[in-house]
This record gives structure tokens, sequence and C-alpha cells, in this order.
């Protein structure tokens, strides 16, 4: 009877140290409220107003709509577009775009607009004090076998300069001076960023399949222009 008297203290004892947490808790059971309370996370959750609901709506529905680009990064119109934009282009091109998009039916709907565009990397030599030292040096690049170079005549900064080439991107032109540089032309450099030039760019609104198609057709006769869309304003 002794003993089993001090075994019922020992449990007794166990269970109310348990009770305390002494021997930690128990694997969740995954009913008890603090479980739930866990996974739900109420403190992420927030209830919308009809006007902020109504503004995720109209987002979602403006996303949906936007034409989206194609694989080269142009935009694909085959749904149509509020407002496109086509350029950019030089003086001479674009008086004979405006003709072809005039063409299409669009003459109410087509604005033309002055922009900067990216203009050439210009491989030259620095300019010389007098023409007479520019035209020694041209003299020295012919000797070398150099062939296409222009002696810079015109009042600007690199009035004497000579220029050696001009390309649309930088890593041929830096190909071009390593080339002049090897055929013994010392002087030669790259300019440091490209000119600006200023170019004409059309916004064309409300294009629809039909007329996106249109353009697509008509872009490919100016291989450098772009479609894309118009930007704020």
């Amino acid at each position: 009877m002794k003993l089993l008297f001090l075994l019922l203290v020992a449990v007794n004892l166990a269970l109310f140290a348990w009770q305390q947490g002494a021997f930690g808790t128990l694997p969740d059971a995954g009913r008890e409220p603090e479980r739930v309370a866990r996974q739900v996370e109420p403190e992420r959750i927030r209830v919308l107003t009809a006007e902020q609901a109504q503004q995720m709506r109209d987002a979602a529905k403006k996303s949906a709509a936007a034409p989206a680009p194609g694989p080269d990064g142009a935009q694909d119109l085959a749904a149509g577009a509020d407002c496109v934009a086509f350029g950019d282009f030089s003086e001479a091109q674009a008086a004979r775009v405006r003709p072809r998009l005039e063409a299409l039916g669009v003459a109410g709907r087509i604005e033309a607009r002055s922009v900067e565009a990216a203009g050439w990397y210009l491989v030259y030599v620095p300019p010389f004090k007098t023409r007479a030292e520019a035209d020694r040096a041209a003299a020295q690049l012919r000797e070398l076998g150099v062939r296409e170079f222009m002696v810079i005549a015109d009042n600007t900064p690199l009035r004497f300069g000579i220029a050696l080439g001009s390309f649309r991107d930088q890593e041929l032109a830096n190909r071009h001076l390593a080339d002049l540089q090897k055929r013994g032309v010392k002087n030669a450099r790259v300019a440091d960023k490209p000119s600006t030039v200023q170019a004409t760019r059309f916004l064309i609104r409300g294009v629809d399949p039909a007329l996106g198609a249109a353009l697509q057709a008509l872009q490919k006769d100016f291989g450098a222009a772009r479609l894309s869309a118009c930007g704020p304003g």
C-alpha cells in the first residue's frame, strides 16, 4: 500500500509539472485557435471599400487591354491601340512618310512632333589650329592608306578636325578606331557620346486592328523606324 501511495503522489506531481509547462508544449493538434490564427494571419486582411475595389477592377481591365510588345520589342497592334508612335525620322524621311500615313485615312488623327534622337558616334582626329595643318594631317592619312575621311570645315567646335567615320553603334566605332591605330593613326579617337539630332515622330490616335496591320506593313519600308506606345502627354 505504501508503494502504491508513493506512485500516486509521483503521478500527481508529474501531472502538475506538465500543466505548468515544465516539459515544454505538445505539438500543435491542428484544432487550437492559436494555430488557426497563425495560418490566417488576420493582421494582413483588410476590407476594401467599394471605391478601392472598383479601382482594382479598373486597373486589371486596363492591364488586360494594353497591347503586348512583339518579340523584337515593337508594339503588337493585332488588337489596335489608343495611340501609336511611329518614328523617328529625319526631315527628308518625314516628308516621304507623312503622305503615306495620310493615304491610310488618318489625316485627322495624326500629329508630328519634333524630338531629339540619338545620333552617331564619330571617329575623328581632334581639330588643328589652322586649315593648313589639317590638310597636312590629311596627306599623312593618305600615305597610311586611309581613304575615307573628311576635313571638317564647318564653323563648329570640331572645325579643322578630321572625320574618319560615324557609327550608330559605339562598339563598331571602337573597332574602326582599333583598325586605324593598327595602320599607324595614333591621334584618332571616338566621341564620348553620340551626337543628338532633331527628328520627327508621328503620333497616330485611334488605331484599330486594320490600321495597325497597315502601319506594320509601312514600317517594313523604313527599317530603322519603330512602332511603340505613345508616351505621356
